[in-house]
């Protein structure tokens, strides 16, 4: 007969590594600003953090982040840019380092691609710049270690390139309430 200890750890074994998969790669998430972000307030470092409202399975989780540059252009004419990246998912207790890119964004009144003074803005994500630091880290693996550091070199350069959601907007600022929404995939690291 097994004991019943034995039965729970081995229970307790199977449990983990689904804990450490609470999102496949590329999970459609719909998250929720809790504090305003703006490029007149917001600087570099300052934290981002958004409420999962979907999917269902992690409604209530939270994403953080940090703003990786703010500038306010001051200028009606001039451009303004904010970019920011979610780092971290916290759900039931546990901390995950994800990785996200932007797919859409609204403002607290629901508007698609305006801000809260209805400023047209444009998403994007710098997937380039990480195929680029991807490719150069394999290229010097390659040299330092033939195929097996080539492989890891990729892997080490697009680590090191985490995805920035980049807002840019012709106007002086770009803000966006609590309440707004932004529709990201996530992916774990």
């Amino acid at each position: 007969m097994v004991p019943m200890s034995a039965v729970f750890l081995t229970l307790g074994l199977l449990a983990s590594p689904l804990q450490q998969h609470v999102i496949a790669p590329n999970t459609a998430m719909r998250v929720r600003l809790v504090a305003p972000l703006s490029t007149d307030t917001n600087r570099k470092g300052d934290g981002v953090k958004a409420e999962v409202m979907e999917p269902e399975h992690l409604k209530g989780a939270y994403v953080a982040g940090t703003v990786t540059e703010s500038k306010s252009s001051g200028k009606i004419k001039g451009k303004s840019k904010l970019n920011f990246r979610f780092e971290q998912l916290y759900f039931n207790g546990a901390t995950y380092p994800i990785r996200t890119n932007i797919e859409a964004l609204y403002n607290s009144q629901g508007q698609a691609n305006v801000d809260e003074e209805g400023y047209v803005v444009k998403a994007s994500n710098n997937l380039g710049k990480i195929a680029a630091m991807s490719a150069i880290g394999a290229l010097i693996g390659g040299l330092a270690g033939g195929g097996k550091g080539a492989a890891i070199g990729a892997g080490a350069g697009a680590a090191a390139g985490f995805i920035l959601i980049q807002v840019a907007a012709k106007g002086p600022r770009i803000t966006f309430a609590s309440g707004s929404q932004f529709v990201i995939t996530a992916s774990p690291l």
